[in-house]
């Protein structure tokens, strides 16, 4: 299944979603007894499955073959399992401290696929896939920004990027699937008892469905894509008008008219999830700015203090300004840096995000936060 996404489009509004063969799980467990048997016989328990003398094993994502039936109902998990399955993993499983991060990472990643997978399989109705895929979306963005600093062995941004874009593009669709099925009123009922469902977990938190955050996660992550823009265009008026998506929508329009500077001012405001994203496609956005400047305070005599640099694109202290401008072959010592356009190096790659900027110690980036808060309405 190349992609989930694409499947679910094709068979929502397919009669075949209504028949009565459609196919139900019954695996009543996080992980079919098949492959904890297998699994445990091979000597294939992750490590993030072993809590002292206990094993707590979780369904593993596994490609469809030619020569293979996934469409088992004794090995496929009802909505209400993957839904627990989801909670214990993003809620429990993140707050490991005995493991690196990367293979925290590495092991949510692979169950919430195997979740997808069920989720696809089965046919979910719109109304429970939004549910299991907003704690996705929330994984791939705040894991994106952990991992930012990591090398490409330990993690790939560009992976995750795919499998952040798929869930959103699905949570997105279904949203509109829903609209379209009920009133405004029933899809406002909707919407508050999706924002009210508790988890049955120990830190008795709740796992939050908020279209606005995701409408402006959607935003944010796709900054040098045009649809983003036209979709906000479409909006009901309440989304429009909600802070959080407003913010996105001037962020993005900022970035198009290559005022950086006006996209940098703006940060400050962002919530943790949607500063975790912007985060990433910083340093894409610090680039172009300093060619701008390149050009607009082109001289060899001239200079601008490092520090007026340093709060324009907010980079984290004047020596990561010295830093990076050195990097694009700009001159740069001590509390100025000089802009020369033929300096500008343009064969190079963008240098690498960071974390530990802007105003991240005001911002609760905790797991239990990250997962559970919603947008002010």
């Amino acid at each position: 299944m190349s992609s989930y996404f694409d499947y679910f489009c094709e068979n929502v509004n397919s009669n075949k979603a209504a028949c009565s063969d459609k196919i139900l799980g019954i695996c009543y467990s996080m992980c079919p007894q098949t492959e904890v048997t297998l699994r445990e016989k091979e000597g294939l328990v992750h490590v993030l499955e072993v809590f002292g003398p206990e094993r707590k094993l979780v369904k593993c994502y596994s490609r469809s073959a030619a020569d293979s039936n996934m469409a088992i109902p004794s090995i496929l998990r009802p909505y209400n399992v993957l839904r627990n399955t989801v909670d214990y993993l993003v809620l429990d499983v993140t707050r490991r401290a005995d493991v690196p991060t990367s293979t925290i990472y590495d092991f949510v990643n692979d169950r919430l696929r195997a979740v997808r997978q069920d989720m696809t399989i089965q046919r979910l109705p719109p109304e429970q896939c939004v549910q299991l895929l907003e704690p996705m979306i929330r994984f791939y963005v705040y894991f994106g920004y952990k991992l930012c600093e990591q090398p490409l062995s330990d993690y790939d941004p560009v992976l995750n990027q795919k499998y952040l874009l798929e869930c959103m593009k699905w949570f997105l669709s279904c949203y509109e699937n829903i609209q379209q099925a009920e009133d405004n009123t029933n899809i406002n009922d909707i919407s508050t008892s999706l924002s009210s469902l508790e988890i049955n977990n120990r830190y008795l938190k709740k796992l939050t469905c908020d279209r606005e955050l995701m409408e402006s996660l959607y935003i944010l992550c796709n900054l040098d894509d045009l649809h983003p823009l036209y979709r906000y265009f479409k909006l009901p008026k309440d989304i429009k008008s909600n802070r959080a998506v407003k913010l996105a929508y001037k962020i993005a329009i900022a970035n198009l008219k290559g005022n950086y500077a006006q996209v940098c001012n703006m940060l400050s405001q962002l919530c943790p999830l949607t500063y975790c994203a912007i985060s990433v496609y910083l340093p894409t956005i610090q680039r172009r700015a300093l060619q701008v400047l390149s050009h607009g305070y082109n001289s060899k005599q001239l200079t601008v203090p490092t520090a007026v640099v340093r709060q324009w694109l907010r980079f984290p202290s004047d020596a990561n300004v010295i830093d990076i401008c050195k990097y694009y072959g700009l001159h740069a010592e001590g509390p100025t840096v000089r802009f020369c356009k033929a300096d500008f190096k343009t064969d190079v790659t963008t240098h690498q995000p960071r974390k530990l900027f802007l105003h991240e110690k005001s911002l609760k980036l905790d797991v239990e936060n990250i997962f559970t808060y919603n947008t002010e309405k």
